[in-house]
This record gives C-alpha cells, sequence and structure tokens, in this order.
C-alpha cells in the first residue's frame, strides 16, 4: 500500500485503487471539532431546550392574563431570533470561573468552562419543560372542562349575579342602603368588557328569596353569583361579601369588610376588583384605574343618591320619590357628577309614566345631563340621557354618539343595551335593534320592558309566532304591567286578531283605573263596521282614552285602524314639528302599512330623516 504524506497526495486503497484527501474535508473536521471545543453544541442544545421551555411557559400562563396573541407571538420571535446571537456568543466568548472572556484571551489563559454546567442547563431546562407540559395538559383539561361546561349549559363562564346585600342594621329602614352599595358593586362590575352581569332589575327579583343558588343562576343566566350583608352603625359600615360558583355550589372567595362611611367608595372598588381577578377578566384602563369612582366627600349627599337609585330602578310613582332624593344629594354636594346623571335619567322617564309632561321634563332632564358631563365626562348614566334627550327630540346621529360612549363606559349595562336598541327600532334598524335587545335581554332576563321591546322589534320584523309568545311570556309573569298590554293589543290588532285585542285592551283600562270598556270597544270597532263610529267617538271623547290622544303616534296607530287614515296623518305631521311620542317604533309596524305610499306619510319621514342609518362600528 502506497501512501503519499504530501499536501495533495494520494494513497492507495486495498482495491489499489488511488483516493485524494479532500483538504476541504480537512478543514470541515477541523471546523466541527472547533465547534465542540467552543461549546458552541452545549449552548444551542440548552439554548433550544430552555427556548421551548419559555415559549411553553408564556403559550400557558399569558391567556390566563388576558395578554393578547400579538404580544405572544412578539415574545416568541424574539426567542426564536436569539438562536444565531446564541450561537455566535458562544463562538466567541468564554464563560471560565474568573467570568466572561473572549474565546482567544481564554484560551492563551488555559480557561474553560466546566463541561457540567452545560449539562446542568439542559437537565434543569428539560425538567422545567416536562413541568411545564404537564401543567399546559392540566390547564387545557381545565379549559376544555369549562367550555364543555359552558357548551353544555349555555352560560358563559365569566358571568356575575349580584344578588341584595341582606341589612343586618337595627334600622331596617336604611334597607335602601344596602341595596344601594350592591348597586354600585353592580354598576362597577358592567364596566368591565367581556363579563356578563345581570341587570340590577332581574337579579334584585331575589331578594330575601330561599331559592336555591343554582337555580338563581340558571333563572340569570350566570356562573357565579354574588351575596352578602350589609350592618350600619352610627358612621361605621360592616360588609360581609362571598362569591359563590353556581355549578359546583362551593365558595370561590370571601371577604370581611370594617369601614366608615365616607370610605365606602374604597370598599366598593376593592369588592369589584377582587371579583374580576377571581373571574379573569381584564380591566379597562388597568389595573390601577378605579371601578368605583369617589365622586362625593359628603355621606349625607351619598345616602340620599343610593336612595335615589333604589327609586329609579322601580319605576312608577317613586320617580318622583327618586327625583327628590337626587335633587337633594346634588343641593348637598353641587359636584355630585353620578347623581346629576341619575336626575337626568329620572327626568327623562317621568313622561313615560304620566308624571310630568315632556315640555318641563326634556329641558329639566338636559340640564341636569350636560351638568354631569362637566364635572366628569366619563359619567355613563348622563351619556344615556343624553341619548334619550337627542332621541326624543329626533337628533338621530346625536342620539347614536350618546348612546355608544355609555356603552363603551358600560358595556354589560342593560339599561344602555336596552335604550340603545330601541333608539335603532326608531330609527328603522330593526336587525341591529333585535341584536341589541337580545343581548339586553341576556343581561336582564326577568325585565319587562326589555320582553316588551324584544316582541315589539320581534313583532315589526313580521316574526309573528315569535313575537307572541315573546309578549304572552312576559304578561304570564308580569299580568299587572301595562305596557305589555299595551303592546300585545297592538301586536294583535296589527294582525286581525281583533277578540285578543279586545281582551288586552280592557286589561289595560282597569290596570288604569277604569272599567276597560272605552279601550275595549276600540277593538269592537275595528271588528264590526257596525260599531266603529261609536269607537272613534270613544277614541276621541272618551276621558279613559286621553292618554291614547296625549301621544301623537299612539293616536294615529288606532285612527288607522279605525280607517282615519287622512286624520291620522295630520297627528304624524304635528309630530314631525313636535315630537312628542314614546311610540315611535311603532312606526314601522305593519299598522301603518297603509300609508306607506301616501306622499303625505313619505314627506313626514323626510322632515324626520327616517329611517337612519349610524356609522358602523366594529365594537361599542
Amino acid at each position: 500500500m502506497k501512501i503519499d504524506n504530501g499536501t495533495g497526495g494520494s494513497r492507495e486503497t486495498s482495491t489499489g485503487k488511488p483516493e485524494r484527501v479532500d483538504e476541504r474535508g480537512r478543514e470541515s473536521i477541523n471546523f466541527f471539532a472547533e465547534l465542540k471545543r467552543r461549546n458552541v453544541y452545549k449552548v444551542a442544545l440548552a439554548y433550544i431546550v430552555g427556548g421551548w421551555a419559555l415559549s411553553q411557559g408564556i403559550a400557558q400562563v399569558f391567556p390566563v392574563f388576558d395578554v393578547p396573541n400579538e404580544a405572544i407571538r412578539a415574545i416568541v420571535l424574539l426567542i426564536i431570533v436569539g438562536f444565531p446571537v446564541a450561537v455566535a456568543f458562544a463562538w466567541f466568548f468564554e464563560i471560565t470561573p474568573e467570568g466572561i472572556k473572549r474565546t482567544e484571551v481564554a484560551d492563551a489563559a488555559n480557561e474553560r468552562s466546566r463541561g457540567k454546567t452545560w449539562i446542568y442547563v439542559i437537565v434543569i431546562g428539560a425538567i422545567f419543560s416536562i413541568g411545564l407540559f404537564f401543567l399546559g395538559r392540566y390547564t387545557a383539561s381545565n379549559s376544555a372542562s369549562s367550555a364543555r361546561t359552558e357548551t353544555a349549559t349555555g352560560i358563559p363562564g365569566k358571568s356575575i349575579a349580584v344578588l341584595p346585600f341582606e341589612n343586618l342594621s337595627d334600622d331596617k329602614s336604611t334597607a335602601y342602603f344596602s341595596d344601594g352599595i350592591t348597586e354600585e358593586i353592580l354598576n362597577a362590575l358592567a364596566q368591565i368588557p367581556n363579563l356578563k352581569v345581570a341587570a340590577r332589575r332581574s337579579a334584585f327579583q331575589f331578594k330575601g328569596s330561599d331559592l336555591d343558588l343554582h337555580k338563581i343562576g340558571q333563572a340569570l343566566g350566570v356562573a357565579h353569583i354574588l351575596e352578602g350583608s350589609l350592618q350600619k352603625v352610627g358612621d361605621q359600615v360592616r360588609i360581609n361579601v362571598q362569591l359563590v360558583d353556581v355549578q359546583s355550589g362551593l365558595q370561590a372567595w370571601s371577604e370581611k369588610y370594617d369601614r366608615k362611611l365616607d370610605n365606602v367608595f374604597a370598599v366598593e372598588d376593592e369588592i369589584a376588583k377582587a371579583i374580576a381577578a377571581k373571574l379573569r377578566v381584564q380591566l379597562t384602563g388597568g389595573a390601577g384605574q378605579p371601578l368605583v369612582v369617589d365622586s362625593t366627600n359628603n355621606p349625607q349627599a351619598h345616602e340620599l343618591y343610593l336612595r335615589g337609585l333604589t327609586l329609579l330602578a322601580a319605576r312608577g310613582p317613586g320617580l318622583l320619590e327618586a327625583r327628590d332624593s337626587f335633587q337633594k344629594a346634588v343641593k348637598l354636594d353641587a359636584g355630585y357628577a353620578q347623581a346629576w346623571g341619575a336626575l337626568a335619567i329620572t327626568e327623562f322617564l317621568l313622561p313615560s309614566y304620566g308624571l310630568e309632561p315632556f315640555e318641563t321634563s326634556l329641558p329639566r332632564g338636559e340640564a341636569a345631563a350636560q351638568r354631569a358631563l362637566s364635572l366628569d365626562s366619563n359619567t355613563a348614566s348622563a351619556h344615556i340621557a343624553v341619548g334619550l334627550a337627542n332621541t326624543f327630540r329626533c337628533r338621530w346621529p346625536e342620539a347614536n354618539q350618546a348612546f355608544r360612549r355609555a356603552l363603551v363606559l358600560a358595556p354589560s349595562d342593560a339599561e344602555a343595551v336596552n335604550q340603545y336598541a330601541q333608539f335603532l327600532s326608531t330609527v328603522g334598524q330593526l336587525e341591529a335593534s333585535l341584536r341589541e335587545i337580545e343581548r339586553a335581554q341576556q343581561l336582564d332576563p326577568l325585565s319587562p320592558i326589555i320582553g316588551v321591546i324584544h316582541a315589539g322589534v320581534l313583532a315589526a320584523l313580521r316574526r309573528d309566532d315569535a313575537a307572541e309568545a315573546q309578549i304572552k311570556s312576559i304578561l304570564v309573569a308580569n299580568p299587572e304591567f301595562g305596557a305589555a298590554h299595551t303592546w300585545a293589543a297592538t301586536q294583535y290588532i296589527d294582525r286581525k286578531m281583533y277578540p285578543e285585542a279586545e281582551a288586552e285592551l280592557r286589561s289595560l283600562g282597569k290596570l288604569r283605573g277604569q272599567n276597560g270598556d272605552a279601550k275595549a270597544l276600540l277593538a269592537r270597532g275595528m271588528a264590526d263596521s257596525a260599531q266603529r263610529v261609536a269607537a272613534l267617538n270613544s277614541l276621541e271623547t272618551s276621558p279613559d282614552n286621553t292618554d291614547i290622544r296625549q301621544d301623537a303616534i299612539w293616536y294615529a296607530f288606532y285612527l288607522i285602524s279605525l280607517g282615519e287614515r287622512g286624520r291620522a296623518l295630520d297627528e304624524l305631521e304635528i309630530y314631525a314639528v313636535k315630537p312628542n311620542s314614546a311610540f315611535a317604533p311603532w312606526l314601522w309596524n305593519r299598522g301603518f302599512d297603509p300609508l306607506r305610499d301616501e306622499p303625505r306619510f313619505k314627506a313626514v319621514l323626510a322632515k324626520l330623516a327616517l329611517p337612519y342609518r349610524p356609522p358602523a362600528v366594529t365594537e361599542p
């Protein structure tokens, strides 16, 4: 065998054929040996293991804190980009007992890193990765279980109802105070995006109820319930609260607070934020942003405000007392923005209950709303009030803007969603109105007025079976709710179901302290031409039908149904100049179809700028 040891020489193999020694191969062998000598392989392996472990940890933990996916992807990309940087660092530098040195310097000083160091790094990283893997499997299993529960029940996991706090004070007349505290906590939670909060009207129907929390949760469509008690002694208040998981019945969190009355706002904020943390929802503006604003330093004004909230939620004649409470509160503290906002809403509701005419209540409500906004532009109730004022005055873009702002400030406020749905129905956007009123009903499933509005939108869309089922369910649950009888009669008249309409009108009359005959006669006049003259005379002259005559659109509807189209157009033309109706959404019902092709009716709609299409938005 012949071997040439010179550069570029040859050697003879066992087959007798010479084989060239490739110099580039020898350099390649030397390069890989150098990589090994400089620990590049170890660093690369350690980085891959550690990087994978870190990315797994980020993927498992960050979503729990609602970190955006874009941020998670950016961090993972940084880990990937860091790989060549780590490899280059291993080539040029050496970790020695004396610290980090350039490789050439370490070689000259005969200082090398301990080979076992990188083994430890790899082993620790592997253990960490395995731990994260099993953690991921566990959390994924829990998430899947939660998802299965949500799918099975149809109830979102991030949902809550706040039940009225039990009043343990010796003076039981201060029950309004515990109800008011409950209300403020509920309003605070309603500000949190992606958290479903059952509205006050629905939650407070279970005040003092012995019903099982599981059944209450099912009725309200929530996964968690906050309940508690409050004891007020002098200027001291003690609040006990507990958060209960409806599905398991287990207590998820509880706390006790002993505070002075002038520190109640801080307690409410603590409670709201503790719940947000337990339900893993992200707070708007960050954790440092208060959910409950300390808007007054006058405890007496605050108590009056809480009393007013309770009366406002109850509606009816109590609205006059609510207005009185809010007026006293702002007299004690003229800078109390929330009280001004609540006063504004109360003023706008008074005409709907026949307690004040539009002509006097509208200016007062507008002034109160503007005062609230001048004090705090983030007062959601003030924006709702502004939306109501502009709706009544047929200023559609301004109304839309106000309602949208209210929904940004309080996305889970059922009243804001409900009023926006009614606005959309008024301006002829029926499909959009249906989406909003369905959302409002999810937030406040037991609200009779929301149920009535839902039925009305369905009727306007000609979904008669669904509309009838909806209005009947409201009447069964709330047989003395006048608005339900009013809207039910309208639906039956639209469908020429006159006996059913007569029964609803008679019930409405009786609820208003009448015998019901005058209103029942209206339906009989539609069914029987022989009674039409008598029905028209009742509509136009009977004291029992004064309420109908005072509302232009309500009056026009019955005139059309009794064949008086010309006179109905007269009323609508008056309305176009001087809006004074709570039934503007009825303009899109089939009851007004006989006027659709009339030039005068088209002129009325044009003057009112109807239909109006709000600008498209992606979120509230």
